[in-house]
């Protein structure tokens, strides 16, 4: 018999496929759903009898990744994964019935509350907070910024309306996220309590977590604090040395064996640590810290499941007390849509797995790329860029939110999960209960962006410009300045530089930047 690692099977692969093995047993076996990884295929090469493998996770949102797990379970039954995606595709009209079937034979599932009656349900809260007053700064300069590129709509880059819309979920977090602080040196030499200040007017968010650690400890709860955004775990990290709250941290970067002694530190009986700060990645999986009895989402990820596999870091077999999650939203901001879209497509494992007795209409669309993080399209996109926006150009008072943690708390939708009862539960539909705001999304952007603010945003690019031009006097400056004079003289003077030449911005005076954008809307 031989106990061991996936980095050990890995590097050791050769000596093992030389041994048959009676039976292989795979824990956290969700992750070998990439048939193309190194692990996969080191591990499918070894010569067993039978094959068991063990997940809490089945899938995430890719049948192709329910097929490498059969497969490999299977060896050479499944047949191909283009065979087995046709086979299964007018299925999907009718619920998977078909996959329902096929699946029976190879699954054995249990849930928690079918193992442990005593386990305590867990809560879930929404809490909606406004943006700082640099946030909506920000938030506005990234829309204003990429006017151009908006308004394209339909027949614009998906991976250009992706990028704007990270920028603004990284704004939404905070505003450092997407600018460091001018005076970054001048923050060091600052005091303690100035320094934790403007962490906390750089976002909304930061503010509700400073009253609600607050009140956490002085309730004696231990809190885990996840974020899919390292940055933004290195700006709580601050605030948390800041405030002298004793705490861990795992990431992506963390190392195996300091993962695991972080977790040894926080879950020994006498520990002082009060908090665990993860990132959703990598700190979801594999993790056990049921003696935390609070989760606090700072920002929900792109995939449902993602979070409900990082609530179950507390919410699991061993925990003594109900667990409480809290959710951080940035109201009117790009956050509350994506996550009601998210809830909406996230489906795939409640139809497959969660739901093999009944049938029903899939929202997923055949075409979904696992590979890709971002499960929308380019209209879902641009749709979602839109939701708050006309508001937040609207508001004409730029005060910092209101964040009074008792009606926040009073005021959020809550959601109770009981570990035990006779009705089947739907957590994945269940735990993501948002309100559905009706807007117009189709709506113009010139309608939602002021014309002044386009204007405004212009003179700072040349005023910008203006200043690099007067810093850096080099060659391409000369060049620049030879063109000019060139176009003035005559248009045919320099066929070399009129093919690549761009407009000079550096040049435009206000009256010649309004008329141009008058002209771009035309």
């Amino acid at each position: 018999m031989l106990l061991t690692t996936y980095e050990i099977a890995l590097r050791e692969s050769q000596l093992l496929s030389s041994v048959r093995w009676s039976v292989l047993a795979i824990d956290e076996a969700h992750r070998l759903k990439n048939d193309e990884a190194m692990l996969y295929q080191a591990l499918n090469d070894l010569k067993t009898e039978h094959r068991l493998l063990i997940t809490g996770t089945p899938l995430q949102n890719s049948l192709r990744e329910l097929w490498c797990l059969l497969d490999f379970a299977n060896q050479d039954q499944m047949g191909p994964w283009a065979e087995f995606e046709a086979k299964h595709e007018e299925d999907q009209a009718r619920g998977f019935a078909g996959l329902h079937k096929e699946l029976q034979p190879f699954l054995f599932r249990r849930v928690k509350k079918d193992v442990e009656k005593s386990l305590p349900g867990k809560i879930e809260q929404i809490l909606r907070v406004g943006l700082s007053k640099k946030q909506k700064k920000y938030y506005k300069f990234i829309l204003t910024k990429n006017f151009k590129e908006l308004q394209k709509g339909a027949h614009g880059s998906k991976s250009s309306f992706t990028n704007i819309m990270i920028e603004l979920k990284k704004c939404s977090n905070h505003a450092w996220l997407v600018k460091d602080p001018d005076d970054l040196d001048e923050f060091e030499k600052k005091s303690t309590e100035e320094k934790i200040d403007r962490i906390l007017k750089g976002s909304g968010k930061m503010m509700l977590l400073d009253k609600l650690l607050r009140r956490l400890k002085e309730n004696g709860s231990r809190v885990l604090i996840f974020s899919q955004m390292v940055m933004m775990l290195d700006v709580i990290s601050d605030y948390m040395a800041l405030r002298r709250y004793q705490f861990q941290r795992l990431d992506g970067s963390t190392r195996g064996d300091l993962r695991q002694r972080s977790m040894e530190h926080f879950n020994a009986p006498e520990s002082a640590d009060f908090a665990f700060l993860l990132s959703t990645r990598a700190g979801g999986l594999g993790i056990n810290l049921a003696t935390a009895d609070t989760v606090i989402i700072f920002d929900s990820d792109w995939n449902p499941q993602n979070d409900l596999q990082a609530q179950a870091r507390a919410h699991r077999i061993g925990q003594k007390k109900t667990v409480k999650i809290y959710r951080f939203v940035s109201a009117m901001s790009v956050e509350e849509d994506v996550i009601e879209r998210a809830k909406k497509k996230m489906v795939l494992d409640h139809l497959v797995i969660q739901r093999m007795d009944t049938s029903g209409r899939t929202v997923l669309s055949k075409k979904t790329d696992a590979s890709k993080s971002i499960p929308f399209d380019k209209q879902e996109i641009t749709q979602i860029l839109k939701f708050g926006a006309e508001e937040l150009f609207k508001e004409e008072d730029d005060a910092e939110p209101e964040c009074d943690i008792d009606l926040i708390l009073q005021r959020a939708e809550t959601t109770q999960t009981e570990a035990t009862g006779n009705a089947q539960t739907d957590e994945l539909m269940s735990g993501f209960k948002v309100a559905d705001f009706q807007f117009d999304e189709d709506k113009l952007w010139d309608d939602i962006i002021p014309e002044h603010e386009r204007i405004r945003q212009a003179e700072e690019e040349i005023a910008a410009l203006g200043e690099r031009r007067a810093k850096f006097k080099n060659k391409n400056a000369n060049d620049d300045n030879e063109d000019i004079e060139a176009d003035d003289a005559s248009e045919d003077s320099n066929e070399s530089h009129s093919k690549t030449r761009q407009p000079n911005w550096r040049e435009l005076s206000l009256t010649q930047t309004k008329q141009f954008l008058k002209s771009i809307k035309k």
